[in-house]
């Protein structure tokens, strides 16, 4: 883990590794709880997924719900297609000021890069990864959710306890990682570790 890039694998680390002690953890699914589950999680954390039809309905929804009821701060990471589909969560009157939402945006669905095939094709970017270039950030400004961004490990590290300081409403960090490094990332460290 000390020698690989900037990537997503690299965020998990780091993100993971910086959760306070008793949080909620929500995981979104495909890509997130995917990664998630290659580290050890801190034991007094709860740890959630909510898996949803083709793997992003309703993730934001069950985060944000499980946090209206209950008294634990609750932190939810997602990848970015997950997030920007379910959306409307954010769309309501009870999302807690303790709620905290981490968005890798790798700028489309990463996770299918890992599959075999012809990777490097317009079709593959637009009918099975559905590659963008969209951001969180307006969507905070219309719902009053306190946005951040980072682009490197050393942001990421440098807004880690401000992200989870005290705050009058809820908090959005959105990481975004390289979208065509984050595949071949993964599939070395899966080399390395057989």
């Amino acid at each position: 883990m000390s020698q690989i890039p900037f990537s997503d694998l690299k965020v998990f680390e780091i993100i993971l590794k910086s959760i306070p002690k008793n949080y909620i953890l929500q995981v979104g699914n495909s890509s997130a709880i995917r990664y998630t589950q290659l580290f050890n999680i801190d034991k007094t954390l709860e740890v959630y997924c909510n898996r949803g039809t083709s793997g992003i309905d309703g993730s934001t929804s069950t985060a944000i719900g499980c946090a209206a009821v209950s008294k634990k701060p609750t932190v939810f990471i997602t990848g970015d297609l997950s997030f920007f589909y379910d959306s409307n969560a954010l769309w309501n009157n009870y999302i807690p000021k303790h709620f905290r939402i981490i968005v890798i945006n790798n700028q489309g669905g990463g996770i299918f890069r890992i599959l075999p095939g012809h990777k490097n094709s317009d079709n593959f970017d637009y009918y099975f990864e559905t590659t963008h270039n969209l951001s969180a950030k307006h969507l905070c400004k219309m719902y009053g959710i306190e946005y951040l961004t980072a682009k490197t490990a050393l942001q990421i590290k440098g807004k880690m306890q401000t992200f989870y300081s005290d705050s009058e409403g809820p908090r959005l960090l959105e990481i975004f990682t390289p979208r065509t490094l984050n595949d071949e990332v993964l599939l070395e460290y899966f080399n390395f570790i057989t």
